[in-house]
């Protein structure tokens, strides 16, 4: 079993390392965090008195394991009084610790977006702006986001849960909500060094992209086959950017954007083939 304390890292090394931008044909959504936005998607708001372990507090507690497993067990005994309500509160934050490593998937294969529409859910404690939605088997993942107070289309994490198929309650949270996005792409943004990185794509948006790839070069008078395409989408995936031809002729600059084997094995594979076709600017 994982600690408190590598649950929390392994977290912050998916959420606050990175900015993500979720594109839908709608609005562009920038999600960003700091770790003080963790412990209460790891369940501590349920834990002592309120806002004890949550927040800077909550952080800097779990970073000194101040509160462990041990810890969560023993609160839990301590503040709840039923055993059934124990047993429940138990399951809710394990659920929560226990799939959380799971968050980067979310970000990199098919997830839905919903509007949260509070007005539907006045019951509800939830208050996100919006709900990511992901389902891998039989656990659907939920992941809210919430509108920060400092820019237009900015949000930040605010809750995580996860139910199962066989819950009654499964679909609770999002079965009310109508206005759904697909969502074409997300880019990962390293906050440290701004590379941007495409990680997850719809089949249509990677269509779309295709296709305006093919007329890129039919504009240019370039018959290009294949597997030039998709070299061009890969590059366009890896870096996070549309390479127009002024990008793909200067072949200094792609091998100066690498910064690991794995990329200049990509970007070498793209220029064997464009000096194989001989598509350079010398050329045309």
């Amino acid at each position: 079993m994982r600690t408190l304390l590598q649950i929390f890292q392994d977290t912050k090394e998916t959420l606050c390392r990175y900015d993500y931008y979720i594109h839908t044909q709608k609005r562009v959504l920038h999600l960003t965090n700091s770790e003080i936005k963790i412990p209460h998607l790891m369940g501590m708001q349920y834990l002592g008195k309120p806002g004890q372990f949550t927040g800077d507090y909550g952080a800097y507690a779990i970073k000194k394991q101040r509160i462990t497993m041990d810890s969560v067990e023993k609160l839990v005994r301590k503040y709840y009084k039923t055993e059934e309500k124990q047993r429940r509160m138990l399951e809710m934050i394990h659920r929560k610790l226990d799939n959380l490593g799971e968050l980067g998937d979310m970000f990199s294969s098919y997830s839905r977006l919903y509007l949260y529409e509070k007005e539907q859910n006045q019951e509800s404690e939830f208050q996100s702006d919006y709900l990511l939605v992901h389902e891998n088997g039989k656990k659907i993942l939920h992941l809210g986001l919430v509108k920060s107070k400092s820019g237009k289309d900015l949000y930040h994490c605010n809750s995580f849960m996860t139910t199962y198929q066989n819950d009654r309650d499964r679909d609770s949270f999002f079965c009310n909500l109508t206005h759904r996005y697909e969502i074409t792409r997300i880019v990962r943004e390293n906050k440290a060094t701004k590379r941007a990185e495409v990680i997850y794509q719809s089949m249509d948006a990677e269509q779309r992209e295709q296709a305006g790839i093919e007329k890129m070069f039919a504009a240019a008078g370039i018959h290009a086959d294949e597997r030039l395409i998709k070299s061009v989408l890969r590059l366009n995936k890896k870096f996070g950017r549309y390479h127009t031809l002024d990008l793909l002729n200067d072949s200094k600059a792609l091998l100066e954007k690498c910064t690991d084997k794995r990329e200049k094995a990509l970007v070498s594979d793209f220029l064997a083939l464009w000096e194989e076709g001989r598509y350079g600017t010398d050329e045309y």
